[in-house]
């Protein structure tokens, strides 16, 4: 299986839990305490952090996880190249999109989101803004309620307890995305928002 293969590469056994972000989305405190909670259920866990702030927040997640005594099962991966991404995608076992309930965030563009469904990753993400579109909770991904601490990462530990369900949210998150962005798929949407005529001259 890929992602065991790429662990085996990195020598670590442990459950690796993926925050693929530019922190916009949520206050890094969140973070480190859903974080200090999986631990408390999944001692092994490891969080793979991908990305880079404009004003240093993963300095500010890295310093709280040191302050939490969390520190030694935080990996800061970084900024890492587009190419460069499916590699890293393979070496998670469960990905979190946390997004705080702001204005922003519901008008947000779930990019990150996508990309990680399409890797077949299985997801845990707050249920705001353009999430609840593409994740189907329990289907395609878990869904929190906003800001519930508590409740996320009782669903990031149920999904690292559980292969099986794993190996279900990812195959459907993976189908469910490309079914929303295959060509044929917007071509259709587009000719019907525009209501052009299809070969026998009717609306389509």
């Amino acid at each position: 299986e890929e992602r065991g293969e790429r662990r085996e590469e990195r020598g670590d056994g442990g459950s690796v839990v993926l925050l693929y972000t530019r922190f916009f989305e949520f206050q890094v405190e969140r973070v480190v305490e859903i974080f200090r909670r999986v631990l408390a259920g999944v001692p092994e866990a490891r969080l793979l952090v991908v990305g880079k702030g404009l004003f240093g927040e993963e300095e500010r997640l890295l310093a709280l996880a040191e302050e939490a005594d969390l520190a030694q099962r935080v990996i800061y991966a970084g900024w890492v190249e587009p190419e460069e991404l499916p590699g890293v995608f393979a070496a998670a076992d469960v990905a979190i999109c946390p997004y705080d309930d702001t204005l922003v965030n519901r008008a947000r563009c779930a990019v990150k989101l996508v990309d990680l469904m399409a890797a077949g990753l299985p997801i845990v993400a707050d249920d705001v803004g353009q999430n609840g579109e593409y994740i189907e909770h329990g289907v395609s991904g878990l869904l929190i309620e906003p800001g519930d601490v508590e409740a996320f990462a009782a669903g990031v530990v149920r999904l690292l307890r559980d292969k099986e369900l794993r190996g279900q949210l990812g195959r459907e998150a993976r189908r469910r995305v490309g079914g929303m962005f295959a060509w044929q798929r917007l071509v259709t949407e587009v000719e019907r928002a525009y209501g052009w005529k299809g070969e026998g001259g009717e609306e389509t």
